[in-house]
């Protein structure tokens, strides 16, 4: 072979080999930023890793330990399918920081570790919830609080250790635009899909997610089992039947409704929830919030905080959507032992909020953190022209806090230099926006 022939050949090798090195390399970049992304729910470790030429990455052996639990939640593996040019051509510093304009993650084969933790006796009890929305039937047969069913039931129904499938899907649609999909499937119980639109505060070249702006959802749900072995446990009380569960759980919620919510269900409103009961049952709804709520606000919310703060529209398969709006309460409808029992619990539940919201404010709030085995508290300032010069924190109405040193302030505005990526910056904030002010001694 000639000295030619060996040139041509070693051009070739590193033609095919730079690219791969470089893609290889810079994965392990990509997946330590895509960690460092999904840190704030927690606390997440993996084995190992695998690229592939075409930008797919496998992340294997995760666990992950939910922010305020110590159980853990085991995934079998991530994948990550991801565009090689990304890998191939964008800086290894970036891509610590940065997510792509489009991506698809999985995530396989979620479960809770140990069967009686805290962790996994929360999901039990809270039906799921972000995952499934509604409970599941347990008006009118679950025995926990909430409605929910208890762990016994629970393992009566073979799903007392819940495993998951999850698919998160996203893409940039312009600079201020992100749309997503996430597909949720528990083998042989149900299949769900949440999905919308998501709106950036500005058009910065990272991408984040924890301050985007929330104002619609879509909300696919698919039957897959589950309905069948609740009928079947629920329906035992009643001489196995389904008709007197379903009419028995459609009471229970009216109940509900009428103690907690002021209304009820009207007629036809009540037939279509007890349709939702039925085996292989698949339904849409449109979540539209009366206001748009940063996702960091938005993830706060509870079950009911999610329905009460929605308009929402329902239909069961392929139907057209209706609103859910409920009706006056019928008293004549009741009968006095069911009118008094509403009444009794009602006046309860409105004198538990009034005691709630007489309630005195905490107008200076002291923040204890923990330094170095010191303790350390935090000021809020009356005048906020003493802390020129100074470390501050400042809260804003946007709900994130902005830490850096307070370099002026007048009428219109407050002046910060803070740490921004790689440098420093200075920032600008309208005073109108500015909640409060303080520094740490």
């Amino acid at each position: 072979m000639n000295k030619k022939n060996i040139i041509i050949i070693l051009i070739v090798v590193a033609l095919v080999a730079l690219p791969w090195w470089r893609i290889n390399h810079n994965s392990e970049f990509f997946v330590e930023g895509l960690m460092s992304h999904l840190s704030h729910l927690g606390d997440w470790t993996y084995q190992d890793h695998k690229a592939s030429v075409s930008g797919d990455i496998a992340i294997e052996g995760v666990q992950f330990k939910p922010r305020g639990y110590q159980d853990v939640i085991q995934v079998d593996s991530i994948t990550v399918t991801a565009d090689a040019r990304d890998l191939l051509f964008t800086k290894s510093s970036d891509l610590l920081v940065k997510l792509p304009p489009e991506l698809t993650v999985n995530f396989n084969h979620v479960s809770v570790v140990k069967s009686d933790s805290h962790l996994l006796n929360n999901i039990l009890k809270n039906n799921y919830y972000p995952m499934v929305v509604g409970f599941l039937g347990a008006y009118g047969c679950g025995e926990g609080a909430g409605p929910s069913f208890s762990v016994e039931q629970w393992q009566a129904m073979n799903s007392l250790q819940p495993v998951f499938d999850i698919k998160l899907t996203y893409a940039l649609v312009d600079d201020y635009h992100v749309d997503f999909n996430i597909n949720i499937n528990s083998p042989d119980n149900w299949y769900s899909t949440w999905s919308g639109g998501l709106t950036r505060p500005s058009d910065d070249d990272r991408l984040a997610f924890h301050d985007t702006i929330v104002d619609t959802l879509y909300y696919y749900y698919a039957d897959h089992g589950f309905n069948s072995k609740r009928n079947q446990l629920c329906g035992q009380d009643q001489q196995s039947t389904f008709a007197a569960y379903r009419s028995k759980s459609s009471e229970a919620l009216q109940q509900a409704l009428r103690i907690f919510a002021g209304g009820e269900m009207s007629p036809k409103l009540a037939n279509q929830y007890q349709r939702s009961l039925q085996t292989d049952v698949e339904y849409n709804a449109i979540f539209k919030l009366k206001q748009p709520k940063y996702i960091f606000e938005f993830a706060g919310w509870s079950q009911s905080e999610l329905f009460s703060n929605s308009d929402i529209e329902a239909a069961l398969g392929e139907q057209e959507y209706q609103t859910v709006e409920l009706s006056k309460i019928d008293h004549l409808d009741l009968d006095l032992e069911t009118l008094r029992r509403d009444m009794e619990q009602r006046q309860a539940v409105l004198k538990e909020r009034e005691a709630e919201a007489n309630k005195p404010k905490e107008l200076i709030r002291r923040i204890k953190t923990h330094v170095g085995g010191q303790q350390k508290r935090e000021y809020t300032l009356k005048n906020w022209s003493d802390a020129i010069g100074q470390s501050v924190k400042i809260k804003t109405k946007r709900g994130r806090p902005i830490f850096g040193v307070l370099k002026a302030i007048n009428a219109d505005q407050v002046t910060v230099s803070t740490r921004f990526k790689s440098g420093d910056a200075t920032i600008n904030i309208s005073r109108k926006d500015v909640l409060s002010i303080s520094i740490a001694r």
